[in-house]
């Protein structure tokens, strides 16, 4: 995909690599009529003609295209080329937040307080919408280099399920989606969602952040979802003794296995952190 530098998506010449996943990679380009600048999601080669991956692009799309707020980096355009499907979207320079925790999650402490309310107001002002994300993590939040945090990826994003829907759910939701470190309880055991479950998923990556560790980590797979569903939850002051015991009461919150117990919305979540310490201050030195 390197080679594709210079190349044209449509009218759109791509400029360099910004990021890669496993199905996609993202790519700065200019559209040399206009001099406007923007990222282009396209689907690496083996995925460029799957269903189901040329569905979850346009219904990114969907979902982005609707969204207008500064914590979260929507979509502008979805489109066919000789090069595959395409996503348009405002361009974001930076790192994913996984990223900059694997260079140095210490170097992330000064800006941890800033980090976690900007994120948390990505969610809430996604479920407002009446979305919830369903794939929460490090990776899919965007640290720019003024120090701003916006969401990103909504191809597992699922409206609010109604009374009917939550009714059928199991008998239509037969296959566990998204990131195993991050999923909630009900997800594994595939019973209706809410926004509960975005607060359980922004949970975990919170955790990662603060600690720089998943709050479950396991050999296999299956011992990991069996971890989410009933082992004990951690406390993440064990992996980051300056966080204050508010903000790590907060996480386990989030995280408890039972949804009724965990906050009602990321949007209750935000206030809670709004009213808290995250951090412990920093010692002064006294000579």
């Amino acid at each position: 995909m390197v080679t594709l530098t210079n190349q044209f998506v449509r009218s759109y010449r791509l400029l360099y690599q910004i990021r890669s996943g496993r199905f996609s990679q993202v790519w700065a380009a200019i559209d040399d009529g206009t001099g406007e600048r923007f990222a282009l999601k396209l689907l690496l080669d083996d995925f460029r003609k799957a269903p189901e991956h040329i569905q979850g692009l346009q219904h990114e799309f969907e979902v982005g295209s609707k969204l207008n707020h500064s914590r979260v980096l929507g979509a502008t355009d979805f489109g066919q080329s000789k090069l595959g499907p395409y996503l348009k979207m405002p361009l974001c320079e930076g790192l994913n937040l996984r990223d900059v925790i694997r260079k140095s999650r210490r170097a992330l402490e000064p800006w941890l307080p800033s980090i976690v309310e900007q994120a948390c107001e990505g969610v809430a002002y996604l479920n407002s919408r009446g979305w919830i994300h369903l794939d929460l993590k490090p990776d899919n939040f965007m640290l720019t280099p003024e120090g701003g945090v916006k969401l990103i990826d909504f191809g597992l994003a699922r409206k609010v399920p109604n009374a009917w829907e939550r009714y059928f759910w199991k008998r239509r939701n037969t296959q566990i989606q998204g990131t195993r470190s991050y999923l909630a309880p009900e997800q594994i055991r595939l019973e209706p969602i809410d926004l509960r479950t975005d607060v359980y998923g922004l949970g975990c990556a919170l955790f990662h952040m603060a600690t720089g560790v998943q709050p479950y980590t396991a050999s296999s797979t299956n011992d990991l979802l069996t971890k989410h569903l009933i082992y004990p939850i951690p406390d993440a002051r064990v992996n980051n003794p300056m966080l204050t015991v508010e903000f790590a009461a907060l996480i386990r919150r989030m995280l408890a296995k039972t949804p009724a117990k965990r906050p009602p919305s990321v949007a209750e979540v935000l206030r809670e952190v709004n009213a808290i310490q995250v951090m412990k201050p920093t010692p002064v030195a006294t000579t």
